[in-house]
């Protein structure tokens, strides 16, 4: 074969790739939406994000809200509506409920109580007495030591009088005070580590003194805590 012929065959092979290329841009330019550049479509898309944004900042107000709706008063948990209750994530318990906590370990919630169970995602559940106790139960994963990780999750709180009162192995009971809509607080709380995760049980009240607090949390923990067999 001469350098012609082999020319030629380059050529033909050349044409064929450009008149291929050609015509899957033009087929791809007529399978565009005509709609493409419109302005009333790219008005409308933009309205779409919009409306996304809102909701997602519509999301996020009402977790904060829900987080903190047991800071009101238990009466005002009842006058509440059945959907507002729903928009919030309580409901008030008719019976004794027991909520595995563990794979091996349940905890009773009496009758009455108020059970939350729409949260952020450390918080495992909260529940509020008649009498105005209020009960969270936060775990998550983390290296750090419970000290600082307690005081992180209090930050928004106006955390003071922080207090280790006692330890047993990885075991701690700290006291505090916290502020939430603008009412002081007692806190104790049992706290745990264990193989990269920690446990916060926290029991708070804007009525009861520490001393009679620290009773109601033992108290609550050995009748209510059950581990299954």
């Amino acid at each position: 074969m001469d350098d012609r012929s082999t020319w030629r065959t380059v050529l033909s092979i050349l044409s064929v790739i450009i008149l291929g290329g050609r015509l899957l841009y033009t087929c791809s330019n007529m399978n565009k939406p005509r709609y493409e550049n419109d302005p009333v479509m790219e008005s409308f898309r933009n309205s779409q994000e919009a409306m996304k944004e809102n909701f997602r900042q519509h999301q996020e107000m009402q977790r904060k809200m829900s987080n903190a709706i047991l800071y009101s008063n238990y009466e005002s948990l009842d006058s509440l509506s059945a959907l507002q209750k729903d928009n919030y994530g309580i409901q008030k318990l008719a019976k004794d409920s027991l909520i595995y906590i563990a794979l091996d370990t349940q905890i009773k919630i009496p009758k009455d109580f108020y059970l939350q169970n729409k949260h952020d995602d450390s918080l495992r559940m909260a529940f509020k007495s008649p009498d105005n106790l209020n009960v969270f139960i936060h775990d998550f994963e983390s290296k750090a030591e419970i000290e600082p990780s307690f005081k992180t999750l209090k930050n928004s709180a106006n955390l003071q009088k922080f207090k280790v009162e006692n330890t047993i192995g990885d075991v701690k009971a700290i006291s505090y005070k916290i502020t939430k809509e603008s009412k002081r607080y007692n806190g104790y709380a049992l706290c745990f580590k264990n193989d990269g995760y920690l446990n916060f049980y926290e029991f708070e009240s804007s009525k009861l003194p520490l001393d009679k607090l620290k009773g109601r949390a033992i108290e609550f923990f050995s009748q209510n805590m059950k581990e299954k067999k």
